[in-house]
């Protein structure tokens, strides 16, 4: 198995005299579709927040790519939450994904070059938006415009992809074509999502893990009534419907 591409260990996070996380260990490999779900206020935000460095754990080490460098972060990719955005401010499309190259500019003064423009089309043509390019974002739909932050994350050509509740605004078809395209690009990164809906996990998961504070059962794809019970802190009936959806072990279900 090739080494990790992110690795938490024994991971402590406290904020405002609380402790959010407890004792977390986490490790993600260059092919996983991992998907980490858990109730509202558990800490999956706050794990994504503590990898990305935007928040300094009270315990614990995290690793990117091996290092605890952290000039290493500009290896992942981050979709936050969808209503963090504002979508009124005047940007296109091109504009706003090609502020996903911040990051790697490192000449004074700071302007993009050839190889900066040149991830930006390739983002562009990944999530399907090409045509979308020079639109100000404020006018797309809810899903042209998930599309635009995912490939704002992609044209920092990250080794990971972490995206926090990526599919809250979107409709049943286009979170179909959401998965598919997630699932393109797991030959060239690794992709970590957070839910708390379990009903939305696709079939296209290769890991998931129940956090609730603590991180419940990370090295396998299945999702049992233990795990959840253990997350939840109370009995969980699952029940999936449909494609793309994760089928759940049989069950019987009543009018």
């Amino acid at each position: 198995m090739s080494a990790p591409v992110i690795e938490v260990e024994d991971l402590w996070v406290r904020l405002r005299g609380q402790t959010v996380l407890e004792g977390v260990n986490l490790a993600v490999h260059p092919d996983d579709f991992y998907a980490i779900i858990g109730p509202n206020g558990g800490g999956k935000t706050t794990l994504l927040r503590a990898i990305l460095g935007l928040l300094t754990p009270c315990r614990g080490e995290i690793r990117i790519l091996g290092s605890k460098d952290a000039a290493m972060r500009r290896h992942l990719g981050y979709v936050p939450q969808f209503r963090t955005f504002d979508f009124q401010y005047p940007i296109t499309v091109r504009e706003m994904v090609l502020s996903g190259r911040l990051g790697h500019i490192t000449r004074r003064p700071r302007r993009y070059g050839t190889e900066d423009h040149a991830r930006v089309d390739e983002a562009l043509e990944t999530m399907h938006i090409t045509d979308l390019a020079e639109r100000q974002i404020q006018n797309l739909s809810g899903g042209e415009q998930q599309r635009a932050i995912i490939a704002r994350a992609l044209a920092g050509d990250p080794k990971v992809l972490l995206l926090d509740e990526p599919t809250v605004y979107v409709d049943v078809p286009t979170e179909v074509q959401f998965y598919g395209i997630l699932d393109r690009l797991r030959d060239r990164m690794a992709v970590v999502f957070v839910t708390h809906d379990i009903g939305v996990l696709p079939g296209l998961v290769t890991k998931v893990a129940c956090l609730n504070r603590r991180l419940y059962t990370h090295d396998t794809n299945e999702v049992t009534p233990d795990m959840l019970e253990a997350a939840y802190h109370c009995p969980v009936d699952l029940i999936a419907h449909g494609v793309p959806h994760r089928v759940f072990p049989e069950h019987s279900e009543e009018g």
